[in-house]
């Protein structure tokens, strides 16, 4: 017979610190630090406050691994995962209501006008909030444009609440006819409100069918006024179907992105904060490496400004981390890096970037150097900035590979190719 063996708080808290950081995440970070291991499954029954562990533990050179969110949850603990930074967490379970709160308005009767995809369009208005012991409900009503004038005879109304509860702020919607979301139901985003944070969100589509978004904090921009902007990536687990959002502090949802699936077709939709006063276009001239690390290609393209904070010098940063349309060429900037901070004076810009950008470049002199001259060639290209000078988490004397960068660089023409 096999003898039961309770874990009580305290022990079962110390045991967590040796387990394996199981948290799902493989799917979305680059690093594979993977190897292959003989580990024997235990015969132990594991117990937590005398409820069974329901998943497996195993046994590896004298120490017994078990799965850190199950037994951590189990405890009454909150797991938390970084994909950038690769940091597992435990914390205990908060109410995170002034950090998450400050991303939506406070003023009843804020509205917002979307527009989007095939002329599509929907208003809102913030109707209620409501307090509670542990939980803020922001209460939205709104309807969807109808460009047939009243001949459709579709149900154009759309209720909506965000739900802030815990460390999680979610989104409930009831509608037939608005452009968002196949799931009635799903975090829009959760602290720490940091570029990586991540989590996996169980969702249930419109048809019953259950799946799981793989969700994370994509990046993180101070915008000109000093608001911050989220983007957050949502990818189900078990189709190519993604959506992305746009969170701004003090105004809520900016832009939604999804992959609208047909029978034979499947390409990205979405809506915007509309604000047609605001809406300019412009002609960035990028600058992207080639293959052999040799010389850096202009690449011009069009971008219209999102009418939130319009500044190309941003924009034009953002435009080379979403990579070059030419196969000749690649995405100079190494992933995960954030945009702390820009500004020009006197024809001086000043780009303050996370640590990223340094830890997850690839490496290499000439990769480097293509590196730095593509920010730099693009942002010269402005007429109002002649040298460009990096900052790392603030620091000037921070290093990229065997290059300090403590000295504004200025534009090279002789390594611009054709």
């Amino acid at each position: 017979m096999r003898t039961r063996k309770p874990i009580q708080k305290a022990a079962a808290l110390a045991l967590a610190t040796l387990l394996l950081l199981a948290v799902g995440a493989s799917s979305v970070s680059s690093r594979d630090g993977s190897e292959s291991i003989l580990v024997h499954r235990n015969l132990i029954q594991l117990f937590v406050d005398g409820q069974k562990v329901a998943v497996d533990n195993f046994l590896y050179n004298g120490t017994t691994y078990v799965p850190i969110r199950v037994v951590s949850e189990m405890l009454g603990q909150v797991v938390g995962y970084n994909i950038y930074d690769q940091t597992a967490s435990i914390t205990k379970p908060s109410f995170d209501v002034e950090d998450l709160g400050a991303l939506l308005p406070t003023r009843l009767g804020t509205s917002w006008n979307y527009n989007g995809f095939a002329e599509y369009g929907h208003t809102m208005m913030l109707a209620s909030i409501l307090d509670t012991v542990d939980a803020r409900t922001y209460g939205i009503t709104g309807t969807v444009h109808d460009p047939s004038g009243g001949e459709s005879g579709r149900d154009l109304s759309l209720e909506m609440r965000y739900v802030i509860q815990g460390n999680a702020l979610v989104q409930e919607k009831s509608e037939s006819s608005m452009l968002d979301s196949k799931f009635d139901r799903l975090t829009l985003i959760q602290t720490p409100l940091v570029a990586g944070t991540y989590w996996n969100d169980p969702v249930v589509d419109k048809e019953g069918n259950s799946t799981v978004l793989q969700s994370y904090i994509k990046r993180v921009e101070v915008l000109g006024d000093g608001r911050r902007q989220f983007t957050v990536r949502y990818d189900d687990r078990g189709s190519a179907y993604y959506e992305e959002r746009k969170l701004v502090e003090g105004l809520g949802l900016y832009s939604f992105e999804k992959l609208l699936e047909l029978a034979d077709m499947s390409f990205p939709v979405g809506y915007y904060l509309y604000n047609p006063q605001d809406q300019k276009e412009v002609e960035l001239v990028l600058y992207f490496p080639d293959s052999q690390g040799m010389k850096v290609h202009p690449e011009t393209r069009k971008v219209t400004s999102d009418g939130l904070n319009f500044n190309t010098e941003r924009m034009a940063f953002w435009a080379l981390t979403e990579g070059s349309v030419s196969p000749e060429t690649y995405k100079p900037i190494p992933e995960g890096t954030q945009l702390l901070g820009l500004t020009v004076v006197d024809g001086l810009c000043t780009l303050d970037l996370s640590q990223e950008f340094i830890d997850n470049h690839g490496g290499g002199s000439a990769g480097e150097l293509m590196t730095l001259y593509s920010i730099v060639n693009t942002l010269t290209e402005f007429p109002h900035i002649q040298s460009v000078q990096f900052l790392v988490e603030g620091r000037s004397d921070a290093t990229l590979g065997n290059i300090l960068l403590d000295e504004p660089l200025e534009r090279s023409q002789d390594i611009i190719g054709e």
